[in-house]
């Protein structure tokens, strides 16, 4: 319990534990996308795969994005006013809502998959729009999903909160891979009815998960329904709580349309650029699966930091503004993009130095050269998916959304017009370079709102970041050594470059782990007090 009750009083515990949980989910989506690349066996199932997750993610970002923040924002104020029973009547009220969106959520992704297929892909148009539409069921059951990891958001159960991300992952990926060898090696069906199967999953794994979160429920609700009864302060009407969850969602929601807009513009404008580039048929696909496939799976590591400290966010910033209390809203700010800072650039850094052999050892594909090269490029994308949508989060629960909003809206415009001339001139790397523009605004415009309405002055976040670029430098020349001695983790045997490339990453990265205690990261970042002995037995 004493554990339980650091974990909720710390936004940085918070946060971690948040994502420690979807860690384990995406490091369990690496390990299974190795084996069913294979199974898969072709780059254009496998950039299918990719785009039609794309668009499932911005239907339900669209429909859903907001509520669960709206839920944790809510449950967090009242349980601090210790009002439980309007934090059971969020419950149900949340429950309701996310149910009634997620089915017009589905209706719409039916509706429109056939018409979106022939814009997406040049061939197997059949193929993706089958993918879309199995995929929109579970557009209605991830939001029922998101309800109830909202509400225990919202009351600090980071730790249910991370464990129902990994055991909803680990079930989606045991029945992906057990179902697609049935349909390929064992009946003898077409691949695309292993690619028909991997999106069934999110569904099959949604039920799981939502079975899950009703066996934990029946445990913590009685303590909340007990607080309840012995409540004399009469509760709030469903109609007001409602309004309130709307206006509190709307802004998310919007924030949601706008920040996850790139996953449109990857699935239909990209390819535009990269035609008028003029790379061949066999290189946008190579591009194509290597982005929205490849790309996705290996940059969602730094970018789980964003979702987990969201979760940690919202509960913590509101109840510290709840509390009026200014000090802990500056130290919570900093805190959390500290930690984001000190664990995302040196992700991203490492996804830049290994990715020819990540793509090597670990994945099926056609073109090494072109996948290792968008790989490097997107490492830059998968610091920017980490720190932007932290600081948009803080804008938001700091009550600066109109500002929030107005940026991402120029950021999305820029994005918009950018992304087809830059990688018409620049091929691939343009649409990064567009990223970088319109992502480097949000971020730069967003901080220096922050500091001007919070007084919080970031110069000990700016030596932090200085300190790890420092870190990252020392091992980028390690690596380079280590390549240099042969541990390249490229050609040969793919079990025997595997090896070498988890050999030069281990000592790169402890390596790195030195220099950041020489620089003393660790106290600065995480608040540990390493203990060196004095003369007399005595620590500092």
């Amino acid at each position: 319990m004493q554990e339980s009750s650091r974990v909720k009083k710390s936004i940085i515990l918070s946060g971690l534990v948040g994502t420690g949980g979807m860690f384990v989910a995406k490091l369990i989506g690496i390990i299974y996308a190795i084996p069913f690349s294979s199974i898969l066996g072709s780059d254009v199932y496998m950039g299918i795969y990719g785009q039609a997750y794309n668009i499932y993610s911005y239907v339900l970002s669209v429909f859903t994005a907001g509520f669960p923040f709206a839920i944790a924002t809510l449950v967090a104020r009242y349980t601090v006013l210790k009002d439980a029973k309007t934090v059971l009547l969020i419950r149900k009220c949340s429950i309701a809502m996310l149910a009634l969106l997620g089915f017009l959520g589905m209706l719409l992704m039916l509706a429109f998959s056939g018409v979106l297929a022939p814009l997406m892909v040049a061939q197997s148009a059949e193929v993706m729009s089958v993918s879309l539409k199995i995929l929109s069921l579970a557009v209605f059951l991830v939001p029922v999903l998101s309800a109830f990891r909202g509400f225990y958001q919202g009351r600090k159960e980071m730790e249910q909160y991370a464990f129902s991300q990994a055991f909803e992952q680990i079930f989606r990926v045991g029945f992906l891979l057990s179902i697609s060898c049935l349909f390929v090696y064992v009946i003898g069906l077409e691949r695309r009815w292993a690619l028909y199967a991997s999106v069934l999953s999110t569904s099959v794994a949604a039920v799981a998960g939502i079975l899950q979160f009703i066996h934990f429920d029946k445990k913590k609700i009685k303590d909340i329904k007990g607080q309840a009864k012995a409540q004399t302060e009469p509760t709030h009407s469903s109609k007001a709580l409602l309004k309130e969850m709307c206006i509190l969602a709307v802004p998310y929601m919007i924030s949601a349309i706008f920040g996850y807009s790139q996953q449109i513009f990857n699935a239909m404008l990209l390819p535009t650029g990269l035609h008028l580039y003029q790379y061949d048929e066999a290189t946008i696909s190579t591009i194509i699966s290597a982005t929205n496939y490849v790309g996705v799976k290996i940059t969602a590591i730094p970018m789980i930091l964003a979702p987990g400290f969201t979760a940690a966010i919202i509960p913590h910033i509101t109840e510290a503004l709840t509390e009026n209390h200014m000090a802990k809203v500056r130290k919570n700010v900093k805190d959390c993009l500290n930690v984001v800072f000190c664990i995302g650039i040196p992700i991203s850094f490492c996804i830049f130095l290994y990715a020819t052999s990540i793509n090597y050892t670990l994945f099926y594909t056609e073109n090494l050269s072109m996948s290792s090269y968008v790989l490097a490029w997107l490492s830059i994308e998968g610091f920017l998916g980490t720190i932007n949508p932290v600081t948009t989060n803080l804008m938001m629960s700091l009550n600066l959304k109109r500002d929030a909003l107005k940026r991402l809206m120029i950021g999305t415009a820029l994005r918009g017009i950018l992304i087809v001339p830059l990688t018409a001139l620049f091929g691939f790397a343009g649409s990064v370079i567009c990223s970088i523009i319109s992502d480097g605004y949000i971020l730069v415009a967003n901080l220096k709102e922050i500091q001007k309405v919070y007084q919080i002055q970031f110069r000990s976040t700016m030596i932090i970041v200085i300190r790890v670029l420092i870190c990252i430098l020392g091992m980028f020349v390690v690596c380079q050594a280590l390549n240099w001695l042969g541990l390249d983790g490229v050609g040969g045997s793919k079990l025997i470059a595997f090896i070498q490339m988890c050999a030069n990453g281990l000592i790169t990265v402890i390596c790195g782990g030195l220099l950041a205690c020489v620089f003393k990261l660790p106290q600065a970042v995480f608040h540990i007090h390493l203990g060196w002995p004095k003369r007399g037995g005595r620590h500092v």
